[in-house]
This record gives C-alpha cells, structure tokens and sequence, in this order.
C-alpha cells in the first residue's frame, strides 16, 4: 500500500514538473514588463510610442488615484482632529461650568472614506483602459494590419516614440 501511495506521489511531481515546463515559452501579457513590451515593439516606432503610451497612462491613473485617496484621507483626519479638539475645549468648559457638552456628528470619516474610494475609482478605472492584455493584442496584430486602433494612436505624444520615454 505504501509503495502504490509513493508512485502516485512520484508520479504526480513528475507530472506537475512536466506541465510547468511546457509553460515556459509564453508569458501571461499581465506579467510581463515594460521592457518585454518594448523589445516586442522595437521594429516599429509607432508601437513603441504605444507601449510608452499605456505605461504612461497606467502610472499617471495611479498616482492621480494615490494622490485623490491621500488627500481625501488626509483631510477627513484634519476635520476629525479639528472636532475633536472643539469637543474637548467644551468638554473642559462644561466640567468648569456643569453643563454636559453636546454631542456633534463628525463628518470626517466620511469624507476620508469619499476619498479613498475616489482614489481608488481613479486607479481602477485609469488601469482597465490600458492593460497590458490589450498592449500585447495590439502588438499582436500590427503585422497583419499595419494599423493602431485609432482611440489609441490619437493619445499619441510626442514623447511616446523615444526607446527610454517615462
């Protein structure tokens, strides 16, 4: 019984080795980096430029989101410490005076939440117009077509078509 359970075992490395090897030529487009995406495209200047310009993109939806999240965090915790601080000025007053201080509703989670979740939209939807799926599709078929879908070649900067361009 033991000998049967160590083949199936030995036999399912075996197997398991034998299809991870079998994967190695071709690499998911997700996985792949900018560079990969350039020496794909480096026998044509407009397909360079296009891989410059998704990567562009990519990086400028992310940082605007970063910055959108950040700052809408970093102003819901200005608001919350601003109300907390009038909270406990009334709070020291009324211990001095006997009032019990009222309660106030503190809009500063909400806005830092508002925030976040912009920054996020932001990233989401700034990154799903230009994966890298659709880069590698339009490298793909550019020998056969000779052609960059036209909502793409129309975000075309100048800067797009040098080798190194951010």
């Amino acid at each position: 019984m033991k000998l049967i359970l160590i083949l199936i075992i030995i036999t399912g490395f075996i197997f398991s080795e034998a299809c991870a090897q079998q994967g190695t030529d071709f690499k998911e487009p997700s996985q792949m980096s900018k560079y990969e995406f350039l020496a794909m495209a480096s026998k044509s200047d407009s397909l360079t430029a296009v891989v410059n310009m998704f990567f562009r993109k990519r990086k400028s939806a992310t940082t605007t989101g970063l910055i959108v999240g950040g700052s809408g965090l970093l102003i819901g915790l200005v608001v919350t410490s601003a109300n907390a601080t009038e909270e406990l000025a009334g709070a020291i007053s009324g211990a001095f005076t006997g009032q019990v201080p009222e309660e106030t509703k503190d809009p500063g989670g909400e806005i830092a939440l508002i925030g976040l979740a912009a920054g996020t939209a932001i990233v989401t939807v700034g990154r799903t117009k230009y994966t890298k799926n659709n880069l590698y599709k339009i490298l793909s078929e550019y020998p056969e077509t000779k052609k960059i879908p036209s909502k793409y070649a129309s975000k075309l900067l100048p800067k797009d078509f040098s080798f190194m361009a951010n």
